[in-house]
């Protein structure tokens, strides 16, 4: 946009110049590019250093100060932790409704930070804000472009589409494939424990395996067997997602300015783009024999007996392209934004786990809910919704924990927000650890894990905008059922046959769409009498 419009300045301009005899016809490109070019370098030095310090109506906006003068606050972005440095800007200003900081040549950026904030940019004013073209470049690459990338009118349909398959009904018949699944992963860490029942496993990618293989059952109808033989799909989804090395995460942030992926000729990287192809490839296929199974008339019986993806081909009568199904099965695998794909839920599981390490009493208690309310092998919808303090592990994990530690938004048009006029254009950050982490909301124990909070919350943090682990508003994650399920089936298999200690200290990957070990994590595992 900006090349255009001192594109089109540069001609006039040389346009006017001619006429005045300034400029013969022979040099009028010589001129016009020679003007271009140095309306297009005043154009970007002038937003760079002296629009968002001294014209920029948000300039008065709470944030961080110092930062890269051209780089802003992306370095620091870059070298902290998962959440680290919006917890801090959020306690330097708790009860304002936005954050602003300076990014990528001092691009502004407001980072959503009250309750009453969140609720008009995911909410009331849900669809005056779209998902910015670095993020489509970036996750898209990774979650497909289904209906996570849809806006307007367009979600709208789609998403209603969507509400049967994934309804409540559906996802509660869709319990023996999580527990199907989580017995198989028991199984094969008895099989990994020595003669006196312990053994320091690798939990991460246990986690991963099972939940992928969760979801091909669930969603795909597709049986993965990643937890029993080596699969091409896992080991491609676990290139994807892995952001371990300086290279990486280099690539991962050069690439939302500049989109390199594609022809950068480097090891790294040409292992994720190749992983990736082969992702949509395995999906692709079983996609068309599932559509080919429907048409034939192949697919019968109770809707007990069927994933996501027949009810979804069902449902829209087999009336959505391949590219719209791989679309929305590329999304729930991932999921970027929410616990309800594969790796996010592997993610959220693995920090449960390390999280009851390093409180064991809460899981003790746990343990003892557990084997005091599930009476079979097979719990039960209603025994795994009906134990409280399972609930608040799970709530309290996902607050302490966010498994996508940001999502951005950009402004589709002027909007205001509690006072604050937001320009068209203006990039919009949300980071569930702000509101998950403020004293203000939680009270003076914010920064501790204590699952007990929510049998005695704070009037504000009852406010749903507080709590978004899976977002909010029109846009929440639709597979929140799903996931909040799946959780609860393979948590409670892994509690009631298995204690878990810490082995040291775990940090997680400083880049990526979801929140990682770095390294995976290992962890002491005894089996319980």
């Amino acid at each position: 946009m900006d090349v255009a419009k001192c594109a089109i300045v540069s001609v006039a301009e040389t346009v006017l110049l001619l006429k005045l005899g300034r400029v013969g016809r022979h040099g009028f490109l010589d001129q016009a590019f020679g003007l271009f070019v140095g309306q297009y370098i005043a154009f970007k030095l002038y937003f760079v250093l002296i629009w968002p310090f001294l014209v920029s109506p948000l300039r008065h906006l709470p944030g961080p100060k110092g930062g890269n003068l051209v780089l802003g606050q992306l370095l620091n972005q870059v070298k902290a932790l998962p959440s680290e440095l919006e917890k801090k800007w959020m306690a330097d200003a708790q009860d304002a409704p936005f954050i602003r900081y300076l990014s990528f040549l001092n691009t502004e950026v407001l980072m959503v930070n009250s309750a009453r904030a969140h609720k008009a940019v995911l909410q009331t004013k849900c669809y005056s804000f779209v998902k910015p073209k670095y993020y489509e470049r970036v996750v898209g690459e990774i979650a497909g472009h289904g209906i996570l990338f849809m806006e307007g009118e367009e979600h709208k349909k789609q998403r209603k589409l969507l509400l049967a398959p994934f309804s409540f009904s559906n996802i509660k018949r869709l319990l023996p494939f999580f527990e199907v699944k989580a017995r198989e992963m028991s199984g094969i860490i008895k099989s990994q424990l020595g003669p006196d029942g312990y053994n320091v496993l690798e939990v991460s990618e246990l986690l991963s395996k099972t939940t992928l293989d969760v979801v091909g059952l669930a969603a795909l109808g597709y049986e993965l067997n990643s937890l029993s033989t080596p699969s091409q799909l896992a080991t491609s989804y676990g290139k994807i997602f892995e952001f371990a090395t300086p290279l990486q995460i280099l690539i991962s942030v050069v690439h939302q300015f500049v989109p390199i992926r594609q022809w950068l000729p480097l090891k790294t990287n040409q292992s994720f783009v190749e992983a990736n192809a082969t992702v949509r490839k395995i999906l692709r296929e079983h996609i068309q024999k599932r559509k080919s199974e429907f048409r034939e008339g192949l697919i019968k019986g109770e809707k007990a007996n069927r994933d996501l993806l027949t009810l979804m081909i069902e449902e829209s009568k087999d009336t959505w392209s391949e590219d719209e199904m791989l679309g929305y099965v590329v999304t729930a695998l991932p999921a970027d934004v929410s616990p309800s794909g594969h790796e996010t839920t592997a993610g959220a599981l693995t920090w449960t786990l390390y999280a009851l390490t390093l409180h064991t009493k809460v899981q003790d208690r746990l343990r003892a809910e557990v084997l005091s309310t599930v009476t079979s092998s097979s719990p039960s919808y209603e025994e795994l919704d009906n134990m409280r303090f399972l609930n608040n592990v799970m709530k309290e994990v996902l607050r302490y924990y966010p498994p996508a530690p940001t999502f951005p938004r950009q402004a589709a048009e002027d909007v205001e927000i509690e006072g604050v006029r937001i320009p068209q254009g203006t990039l919009i950050m949300i980071a569930p650890a702000a509101p998950q982490y403020n004293t203000h909301i939680w009270g003076p124990n914010a920064e501790q894990f204590d699952p007990d909070r929510y049998d005695h919350l704070p009037e504000p943090a009852n406010d749903p905008y507080v709590s978004l682990a899976f977002s909010a508003g029109p846009r929440v994650c639709i597979g929140k059922s799903f996931a909040i399920l799946e959780f609860k089936a393979i948590l409670t298999e892994l509690i009631r046959n298995f204690s878990f200690e810490n082995t040291g200290l775990v940090e997680p990957q400083k880049s990526g769409p979801s929140l990682r070990p770095l390294n995976g994590m290992r962890l002491k595992v005894r089996l319980v009498s």
